[in-house]
């Protein structure tokens, strides 16, 4: 598997660093360090510094930017296959999309803030545009995790919850691992049941679409059940994302894992609401799967 490590020199990106660690099996892993250097010239020389000093300061940036990556590497060779390390200047989400794409990358792992202190999901932040444009999955690493042993699979019964699924299966953590796979159905508006309810149409029953939500998620912990995952799962009625966060406090997972809208064209770009309401205010880390 192909993995796209960003990192950077703050505290949030060794949350990416720190999860590469409970991944096993054979991975190749591309370690990429981007530099902004327009908005770093920008902020410098309105400081009232000069193009020389600018200068000395970009290069001493890019001497951080190496030890960091040596730093980075070093601690993860014995995690890797193998690592290749890779310097780039210019907009962080745009570098870091572009080299998921030449290197083919299966997974993006990065930190949920940059150097930067504002929101990472306002319009614009790194993590969530990765998120929403990346051509592969994307973890966003959230908090410090020393250990990883329980996970929150959320299905909707969609192509693209099946994926999150097959992916998840396909990428091993280290185990012992409790998972928990998790299903939200959302009833339709009592304002339109009521209009529903006077016509000759069946409208959709709680006790149904348990059954078969229940069903849907016995076929998808099946494979699951090998290891080395110890698998729960279980259906509710309400807000999906509202409910997956509430469940991910109570159980104190560590990951959420959600799949992204299956769309072609350009709605494919986007996560969907539940995802994307997952990812904001989750506060774990979350793997959006594609």
């Amino acid at each position: 598997m192909n993995i796209l490590l960003a990192v950077d020199s703050s505290s949030h990106a060794k949350h990416a660093v720190q999860m590469v660690t409970h991944l096993s099996g054979e991975v190749n892993l591309f370690i990429l360090y981007v530099v902004d250097v327009p908005a770093l010239k920008h902020a410098y020389l309105f400081s009232a510094g000069s193009e020389n000093d600018f200068e000395g300061y970009r290069k001493e940036v890019a001497r951080l930017s190496q030890h960091v990556l040596h730093e980075t590497r070093d601690a993860l060779l014995p995690f890797a296959r193998k690592i290749q390390l890779i310097a780039d200047n210019g907009d962080p989400a745009e570098c870091i999309i572009q080299t998921a794409e030449e290197h083919h990358a299966d997974l993006i792992l990065l930190g949920h803030r940059g150097m930067t202190e504002s929101s990472p999901f306002l319009l614009g932040g790194v993590s969530q545009k990765v998120a929403t444009y990346a051509p592969c999955s994307v973890l966003v690493c959230k908090a410090d995790t020393p250990v990883l042993d329980r996970i929150l699979l959320a299905v909707d019964g969609s192509d693209a919850s099946k994926k999150s699924a097959q992916f998840l299966e396909a990428l091993p953590f280290k185990g012992p691992l409790h998972l928990m796979i998790e299903m939200v159905w959302s009833p339709p508006p009592t304002s339109l049941l009521a209009s529903v309810s006077k016509s000759s149409i069946v409208a959709p029953k709680t006790t149904s679409a348990k059954s078969k939500g229940e069903a849907f998620l016995r076929k998808i912990a099946e494979p699951f059940q090998k290891g080395p995952y110890e698998v729960e799962i279980e259906w509710k009625c309400g807000d999906p994302p509202l409910a997956i966060l509430e469940s991910a406090k109570q159980h104190n997972v560590q990951m959420i894992v959600v799949g992204a809208r299956g769309l072609k064209g350009i709605k494919r770009f986007l996560l969907g609401s539940v995802s994307q309401k997952v990812l904001e205010h989750a506060p774990c880390s979350v793997l959006v799967v594609r």
